[in-house]
């Protein structure tokens, strides 16, 4: 096959490996499954199930973690002071916590 003339309509689908069955333009998607047609050529179709716009939901509410930006500010200027308690025993035993979970 050609890459650089990619137009026919008849493709290969999975668990089909036979040229010319495909998805064809006119293919109707199932029930509870989503549908979107690019303006080119041929007549191609995507579909999306209903799991995969579960997980792109999800995915798009979770892009941006919660930042409280006023106590970032707090901490940054209580380090810059030299007032931001460290815990030195609490410290260490996170690293050993954490170095123990690479192990």
């Amino acid at each position: 096959m050609d890459i650089k003339n990619l137009t026919t309509t008849a493709f290969r689908t999975e668990g089909n490996n036979s040229a010319g069955s495909g998805v064809r333009g006119g293919a109707k998607a199932p029930e509870g499954e989503a549908q979107a047609r690019p303006g080119g050529e041929g007549g191609e179709t995507v579909t999306l199930t209903s799991a995969a716009k579960s997980m792109s939901a999800s995915r798009g509410e979770s892009a941006e973690p919660p930042i409280d930006e006023a106590k970032v500010a707090q901490i940054k200027q209580a380090i810059a002071e030299g007032r931001y308690p460290i815990d030195n025993q609490q410290l260490a035993d996170s690293i050993i916590e954490f170095e123990q979970l690479l192990a």
